[in-house]
């Protein structure tokens, strides 16, 4: 069993896709729009269609899924900040990531040394999502 994070937005996938492969330095698998559905699956309003379908980043030797709200999903914003997204990984990387994704986000924890980690730190990405940090020596 492998379980795996799957990332929700309100119309703001594309950008959050972004900003994730600025931070951890990735690239996308895959990236669908809604318009790529095959036609006669579901009938997607016009003002959908360019929305993330599903997109999939590589993180190291995993990887996240992410997806824009279709016309049937409500999601309340603070839904997002009920999960944290651990990330475990050499001390320069997690104080490159950290840094992008505190720039319009929100520092809740700054990276600092802990009894269990030489930098460990969490940080409220712009769009909601909690990233915790934790830096082992390269």
């Amino acid at each position: 069993m492998k379980i795996r994070p799957y990332l929700t937005y309100v119309n703001n996938c594309s950008e959050a896709i972004e900003l994730y492969k600025r931070a951890f330095r990735t690239d996308t698998i895959e990236y669908l729009r809604m318009s790529d559905m095959p036609a006669g699956a579901f009938e997607i309003p016009e003002e959908y269609k360019n929305r993330i379908l599903q997109a999939t980043l590589r993180l190291g030797d995993d990887f996240i899924r992410m997806s824009d709200c279709g016309p049937m999903q409500e999601l309340n914003e603070s839904e997002t900040e009920r999960i944290s997204i651990a990330v475990e990984t050499a001390v320069d990387e997690v104080k490159f990531a950290f840094a992008v994704l505190a720039e319009e986000g929100r520092v809740a924890m700054p990276l600092s040394e802990t009894f269990y980690s030489p930098c460990a730190g969490v940080v409220f990405d712009k769009f909601g999502v909690m990233w915790n940090f934790v830096g082992h020596a390269s």
